[in-house]
């Protein structure tokens, strides 16, 4: 199997050691390269199974491009650090690309590990929610085998050839950047396959870094709109919209009739997230915490696309580590 596994991570810690342990345990002949801003104790624990690049401080994207430049195979395996595959991985997406030279990558279900604590589960059960995850939902569990036109890179394989051909990964993109480099491969003619053959055991963030990376999304959704100038995906404005609805409720202090509009349309918003929580949760007991999850993931977007319109936005790089 002449396949690379690019692992990018900020330093090495125990979720980026799980992932290599368990990429060298299923695919002992693969090439493991591990990018990481600075070298630790860890690096040197990883040493014998995989190689370490050091980039100093960069984007996930540069940290991928490294290590896809470094790599002597024809395919490549992007996953996260803190992602492990399943027993059901490389081999199917290999196969795919093999037969296929229509289709540029391949992906499948990032699924939640087994265990994970409350916060990462509800943020887990948001993400399978079309308010949160759109029309890309189909990712977060075992669904039919489809053509997409987006992939995450947590679970993404490639020809290397024809990665390096595209230039890459945008390394500026602090954040969405497999999903402008999936708006490329689709510019160019290729096709991205979903199988749900290929699968990673993906953690999920907790409710504090999923409210971080939300912000970030949203800040960076002025730059999807531009590289697609497409119509049809401006629906990733919704939650910017939403937002400046919520923010013109005082408007009902000078036109009354306003009011009314403003907590009906808000009452059906809450109410419709709440039947939404209901359906995924296991439990009832788990229906506040998906409840809050839906929010974080349905609103803060809107709140980042704002801060960025109006100039209030920090630098993304110290407010979003984008690594997990």
């Amino acid at each position: 199997m002449s396949i690379g596994i690019v692992i990018p991570c900020i330093f090495v810690d125990k979720l980026t050691k799980r992932c290599v342990l368990e990429c060298r345990k299923k695919y002992p002949q693969a090439e493991i390269i591990v990018v990481v801003d600075y070298t630790n104790e860890g690096s040197r624990e990883i040493s014998d199974d995989a190689m370490v690049l050091v980039s100093g401080k960069s984007t996930i994207s540069a940290k991928r491009n490294m290590g896809v430049e470094q790599s002597s195979s024809r395919y490549i395996a992007f996953i996260d650090s803190d992602a492990y595959p399943a027993d059901s991985w490389l081999e199917p997406a290999q196969k795919i690309l093999a037969k296929n030279s229509d289709i540029a990558t391949v992906g499948g279900p990032n699924i939640p590990p087994p265990e994970e604590p409350d916060t990462e589960r509800y943020v887990g059960l948001a993400l399978k929610s079309f308010f949160v995850s759109g029309s890309f939902n189909f990712r977060k569990f075992i669904s039919p085998a489809r053509y997409c036109d987006n992939l995450p890179s947590c679970n993404l394989i490639v020809r290397r050839e024809e990665y390096l051909n595209m230039g890459g990964m945008d390394e500026k993109l602090y954040s969405s950047e497999d999903n402008d480099f999936c708006y490329q491969l689709r510019k160019s003619g290729k096709k991205i396959y979903f199988s749900p053959d290929v699968v990673v055991y993906h953690k999920n963030r907790s409710i504090k870094q999923f409210i971080n990376q939300r912000l970030v999304y949203g800040a960076t959704v002025w730059e999807l709109l531009f590289l697609s100038k497409s119509i049809l995906d401006c629906y990733i404005l919704a939650p910017f919209i939403l937002v400046l609805f919520i923010a013109s409720g005082p408007i009902s202090f000078f036109f009354t009739p306003w009011l009314y509009v403003y907590l009906s349309v808000l009452a059906f918003y809450f109410l419709v997230l709440w039947l939404e929580a209901m359906r995924l949760s296991p439990s009832i007991a788990d229906t506040w915490g998906t409840f809050l999850a839906l929010l974080v993931g349905n609103l803060i977007p809107g709140l980042g696309t704002l801060g960025r319109l109006v100039g209030v936005m920090p630098d993304l790089s110290k407010i979003y580590k984008n690594y997990e």
